[in-house]
């Protein structure tokens, strides 16, 4: 006869489904990734174009020199983007495979439940069916007797449909997970040929410094060209600064973000180094030895082996990152109340345009691109039209 607790059970199980998949939290970076991958693909091949065509046009060794640098930086930016992307793609094929196993496990629970039901049901369903409604004291109780025994009969409908959902459900993941893999393999074949591409470009810059008699003349273009840039990268700033003050409020940023623009002005000479190494370049005036003239610093330069992290001092929002001659990769940060930070010389870059960042946070690697003096760091703190030296404000030593 079929007991009263079991009679229960069938009626009390409810199969389920799983909880709808959220709208995947990787897709849109992953996307945004590719996106900004085929930007700088089709910048990079644009100066390709202009290399072969200043050859042609037997333009001077340094307008080479400038182009081959610029096609370098791009492809460490490039290789940048890449490597966030393989952690992306990563973390997204562990999440589908976690999914996965989860999936199976629930099926396996189904398909266990339906077995010992499917077995009850061939040994007593049809006499426990028949001897419940006989033995019914009144049609009343009979037709309740019924309604139950429909119900389990519709909950064993239901199980074999999620049983066959969740077969669907997993052929479908296992799918998703055999493009997610697809990806990351074809991810890291771009790796590599950035790698080589990398090394390449940086031999060829290496034989066009070579090249170049760095006699007083092409220093004095050179130290104009950067000249000009650091104006270009005031301009830059003030415009950020008048867009900002437009807006007539600080940014708005979740909560979660420990961001307050009151601070900076508060923290300085306790602003962590945006870099471990030696400061070879002072603010200020400074004499140069090779042009023999004084030369105004605005930043500071700190040499460091190449690819080392270069950190955030300080909580903002990234609002520029180009490049620059002369300056070569650059990320420039806004704290608010008009102070940002500018990073020079970037090789990798880890960041995107609006996004938030922490204090300490690694945002890029350091590089020499913009560099005629190898790997270094080039780091400026700037208020509107005014600059800070950077040494005031950062702590006296690296720890």
């Amino acid at each position: 006869m079929l007991s009263k607790k079991m009679l229960f059970n069938f009626l009390v199980i409810i199969i389920l489904p799983l909880p709808a998949a959220a709208q995947d939290e990787y897709d849109n970076k992953i996307s945004r990734n590719r996106s900004l991958l085929n930007n700088l693909e089709n910048e990079i091949n644009k100066i390709k174009e202009d290399i072969s065509s200043t050859r042609q046009k037997e333009k001077s060794l340094l307008k080479q020199l400038n182009l081959l640098d610029k096609e370098t930086a791009l492809i460490s930016r490039s290789r940048g983007v890449l490597e966030q992307q393989r952690k992306l793609l990563a973390a997204k094929n562990r999440r589908t495979a976690g999914d996965l196993a989860k999936a199976e496990k629930r099926i396996k629970q189904l398909k266990d439940l339906y077995a010992k039901r499917a077995v009850y049901t061939y040994k007593y369903g049809r006499i426990q069916t028949a001897q419940l409604l006989l033995k019914s004291n009144s049609i009343n109780q009979a037709l309740i007797r019924y309604r139950y025994l429909k119900q389990i009969a519709d909950h064993d409908k239901r199980m074999l449909s999620s049983i066959q959902k969740k077969k669907d459900q997993i052929h479908d993941i296992k799918q998703k997970l055999t493009s997610e893999l697809r990806q990351k393999q074809q991810n890291l074949s771009r790796i590599r040929k950035r790698e080589m591409d990398y090394s390449d470009k940086k031999r060829k810059k290496e034989i066009f410094l070579k090249k170049v008699h760095w006699n007083q003349s092409k220093y004095r273009e050179r130290l104009k060209e950067k000249e000009n840039q650091k104006q270009n990268l005031i301009k830059m700033i003030l415009v950020l600064e008048e867009a900002r003050r437009k807006q007539g409020k600080e940014q708005k940023v979740p909560e979660t973000v420990h961001f307050d623009f009151k601070d900076f002005r508060k923290a300085k000479g306790r602003l962590p180094w945006p870099v471990k190494g030696r400061i070879i370049t002072k603010y200020g005036r400074q004499y140069d030895p090779k042009t023999k003239t004084n030369i105004k610093n605005t930043d500071i330069e700190i040499q460091s082996k190449l690819g080392t992290p270069v950190h955030c001092v300080f909580s903002g929002v990234v609002k520029v990152i180009t490049y620059l001659p002369g300056y070569g990769n650059t990320v420039i940060i806004d704290h608010g109340k008009g102070y940002y930070t500018v990073y020079s010389h970037l090789a990798e870059i880890y960041v995107h345009k609006d996004s938030i960042v922490e204090t300490s946070q690694v945002i890029a690697s350091v590089g020499d691109s913009g560099s005629l003096a190898g790997a270094k760091l080039q780091f400026g703190i700037y208020g509107g039209q005014s600059t800070y030296n950077p040494v005031n404000w950062l702590k006296k030593s690296y720890n």
